[in-house]
């Protein structure tokens, strides 16, 4: 009887017990949950709400709209499975070293279907915490599914979506394999543009479009950032700036001491062709950026025609290496659009199996008889030891180039020759078609 008796209480016991370890189905503590709904905690873990390795959504749902203050997303022997999530104002979002958050297969059907979207938020914080011998947080999508005949093709299937966000920061996360971009920041109808917004030490790696792409955003800073690897449909950048509308802004966005490294596009792209004239004007900043072994440019700038938006494009400590294109390109910018800053800088064996594309490319406008330009060079550095025209213009409407001015330094096969870039140089090798 006593033997009985006692295996009778361990099969009790196992039955009390087994919700709480690691891993198992519908984890969950109550009694804490309803202190944090009453308001008596600040800080909860998600696992309070319950986890399930096969689909975690309603625990995980449930926990970032219960509005505590600061949620954990704590490691459990699994990764955190998840259909598309929605996040909330005033809240801290922290995912414990070796954590991951995954998109449930053959889930995220619709087009626009995101992992985790902020929309109309504020004081967002979205963050990995770093520990010793620990992996980075991870949050990641299942591409190849997307990019299969099992799905509608869309290019909008984001990791971290910020639309109309203010006050957000996003830190130490790896987002990979997504559907769209690592990180998509867009405009609301309601509340504008997003506003004073931090991603540092992000790992945006083998995304299907873009690393990041920046649709509207004020006072944003990109720093210590690796975007990689993007590979899938068009523009395949490590970053994008990319408005969609002349409402949209690009207002003091500064990207700091970034890796933009073997994605089939661009490395840096710069695209508002969609702003204008009535736009805000543009301000952008890259400080102390690599692009490296990328299949298009390093930096492309390419802006609207007729009707361009005025504005700043100030790039400094830049180093383009082994792109596939050039390592700056300037497509369509009006003489009087854009100022095109480039300071210290190296563009290093670019455009080596491109027969049409040289280290410097410039695109004057075509369209109308308003001449492109407005590129200034400080102290750049080509080093080329290919036997061709190192910067190239292309001018088919006879348009010109005005206010391109500054200092190249050639270096080739280890000669290095100093060019005063003036509307004399740039008369001698485009023909005559540069405009004074």
């Amino acid at each position: 009887m006593r033997l009985r008796s006692l295996m009778t209480f361990v099969g009790w016991y196992g039955v009390l017990v087994a919700p709480l370890c690691a891993g198992a189905p519908d984890v969950g503590r109550p009694a804490l949950v309803r202190e944090v709904l009453d308001g008596k905690r600040q800080e909860a873990r998600a696992s309070w709400w319950g986890f399930d390795p096969h689909d975690s959504t309603e625990f995980l749902q449930n926990a970032l709209h219960s509005n505590v203050k600061r949620l954990i997303v704590d490691r459990q022997a699994s990764a955190w499975v998840t259909r598309p999530l929605s996040g909330v104002s005033d809240q801290e979002i922290v995912f414990e070293a070796g954590t991951e958050l995954v998109a449930l297969k053959g889930a995220f059907q619709a087009k626009g279907d995101c992992l985790l979207s902020f929309r109309e938020c504020h004081h967002v914080t979205v963050r990995g915490a770093a520990e010793a011998g620990r992996s980075a947080a991870r949050l990641r999508m299942q591409k190849a599914d997307y990019q299969s005949d099992a799905y509608a093709k869309s290019e909008w299937r984001h990791g971290l979506v910020f639309s109309g966000c203010r006050d957000v920061l996003v830190q130490d996360l790896t987002i990979e394999q997504t559907g769209g971009d690592g990180i998509y920041l867009g405009a609301s109808s309601k509340t504008g543009s997003n506003r004073n917004v931090v991603i540092r030490r992000v790992d945006c790696h083998a995304n299907h479009r873009q690393g990041i792409s920046v649709i509207s955003a004020e006072n944003l800073l990109i720093e210590d950032c690796r975007l990689r690897h993007t590979q899938g449909t068009a523009p395949q950048a490590g970053i994008d700036f990319e408005p969609n509308h002349w409402t949209d802004v690009l207002v003091h966005c500064v990207v700091r001491r970034c890796l933009a490294e073997g994605n089939s596009g661009t490395g840096y792209q710069i695209c508002p062709q969609y702003l204008s004239g009535r736009s805000k004007p543009m301000s952008i900043y890259l400080e102390d950026c690599v692009s490296r072994n990328n299949g298009q440019h390093g930096v492309h700038m390419c802006t609207a025609q007729q009707d361009a938006p005025g504005g700043l494009l100030h790039i400094t400590g830049f180093v383009s290496e082994d792109d596939g294109m050039a390592g700056l390109s300037c497509q369509f910018n009006p003489w009087d659009a854009v100022r095109i800053e480039v300071i210290d800088s190296v563009l290093r064996d670019c455009a080596r199996q491109d027969s049409f594309f040289p280290p410097i490319f410039v695109q004057s406008v075509n369209s109308g008889e308003r001449p492109g330009g407005n590129i200034h060079f400080q102290r750049v550095l080509v080093e080329d030891d290919l036997d061709r025209p190192f910067f190239r213009i292309s001018d088919p409407k006879g348009n010109g180039l005005k206010d391109v001015t500054g200092q190249i330094i050639l270096e080739r096969c280890g000669q290095k020759e100093t060019i005063v870039v003036d509307d004399a140089w740039l008369r001698k090798i485009s023909g005559g078609s540069s405009r004074p």
